[in-house]
């Protein structure tokens, strides 16, 4: 079989039209994209946004693919719109090398400038899914949890959920808020909750611990200063003395978080 390939290849060279044989011990991974093959089109890596030039006009720095032949080219603004005060865009360019493994291994900037019929002012920009909104003249991607303009109570449920993300849990975890003063959060949060998936497989039981997470307000957000099952304010109070006790006194020790799916059909395995 090995010689009829080779006989096969040698054809190639000789009769015209008939496909060339790809080069012995040649790997997908080895190819390196050029300027003319066909390219795909695919979103940028959004860097920064300025101001300008002029009042309808933003610049949009990205991390154009680089490290080969074709790897960026056509940079350009797609799919705009603007709707409820904000300026929707996909910020493209086109590639050879996307779609082969290591061929575009690095960036290097690129700037795009997005232009609207009407003074953009402060109005927040999404830009591939991701917004950014103006800020004492200059623009910040706003935050996925608390978005542009966080609460100014850290109390609020928005800032609370912020908080759980931030722990190490489950991504389906929710926390119950115990007490929160605006310096301290203390909060209940399993583990992992859907360890059966979201909704409990049939036969499968969840048997979870919920552990008590006291947290700090920082500039950033709140900040664990002490984990425990435990009632009480003994582990708080030993990583710091002046917690208010009057918030964690009354605490009982968690419970750990429990459920089960529904009983697996009869005549199943366990059933």
């Amino acid at each position: 079989m090995r010689r009829l390939a080779t006989v096969l290849c040698l054809l190639t060279a000789i009769v015209p039209g008939v496909a060339a044989c790809a080069a012995p011990q040649t790997r997908p991974e080895d190819a390196v994209p050029s300027a003319s093959a066909a390219a795909g089109t695919y979103q940028a890596e959004v860097s920064g946004v300025t101001p300008g030039p002029g009042v309808r006009a933003v610049t949009v720095q990205v991390k154009a693919l680089a490290g080969g032949d074709g790897c960026s080219r056509n940079l350009r603004v797609d799919n705009q719109t603007e709707e409820n005060g904000v300026i929707f865009a996909d910020i493209v360019e086109e590639s050879a090398g996307s779609a082969i493994v290591d061929a575009c291994p690095t960036s290097e900037p690129a700037e795009v400038t997005l232009t609207s019929a009407e003074p953009i002012g402060d109005r927040p920009l999404t830009l591939n899914q991701k917004t950014w909104a103006l800020r004492s003249g200059a623009y910040s991607r706003c935050d996925e949890t608390l978005g542009c303009k966080p609460p100014e109570d850290r109390c609020d449920p928005t800032w609370t959920r912020a908080a759980v993300r931030g722990l190490d849990v489950s991504r389906h975890s929710q926390g119950h808020v115990e007490a929160c003063d605006g310096n301290w959060l203390i909060m209940t949060v399993p583990d992992d909750p859907t360890s059966c998936g979201v909704e409990p497989r049939p036969g499968c039981a969840v048997d979870t611990a919920v552990r008590r997470y006291f947290l700090r307000n920082e500039p950033a957000g709140w900040s664990t200063a002490a984990r425990t099952t435990s009632g009480g304010c003994g582990a708080i109070i030993k990583a710091a003395p002046t917690f208010p006790r009057k918030l964690c006194a009354k605490l009982k020790p968690t419970v750990r978080f429990v459920t089960a799916g529904p009983p697996l059909p009869t005549g199943q395995p366990g059933g």
